[in-house]
């Protein structure tokens, strides 16, 4: 029987990811005064109104996936505990078939 494997620091990282990108989204995009025409000023302009309408959305769903990963990742660690917690200490090597 295959053992039953749940990568909990991956999970935990791929929370922190998710959180480091929510920071990334959170600067404000700006276009350097003197770098740019104005039709591109404008296209950035859109831009950015575009992104304060969806990204309280995007913000949301990123924040609960995060949070999301992160129960997941403790739950597998408490279910983790309270089996090895319950396993009988007599059970071990060739003594466990003679449990069975």
């Amino acid at each position: 029987m295959a053992d039953l494997y749940i990568d909990t620091h991956a999970l935990s990282d791929f929370a922190g990811q998710l959180r480091g990108l929510l920071a990334d989204f959170s600067a404000p995009l700006h276009s350097p005064g003197g770098v740019c025409d104005g039709s591109l000023l404008d296209q950035m302009s859109s831009l950015s109104s575009t992104d304060h309408a969806c990204g309280s959305s995007l913000n949301n769903y990123l924040s609960t996936l995060a949070g999301f990963a992160d129960t997941a990742a403790q739950a597998a660690e408490n279910l983790d505990t309270a089996l090895a917690h319950d396993l009988p200490p007599h059970v071990h090597g060739s003594r466990i078939q003679e449990a069975f």
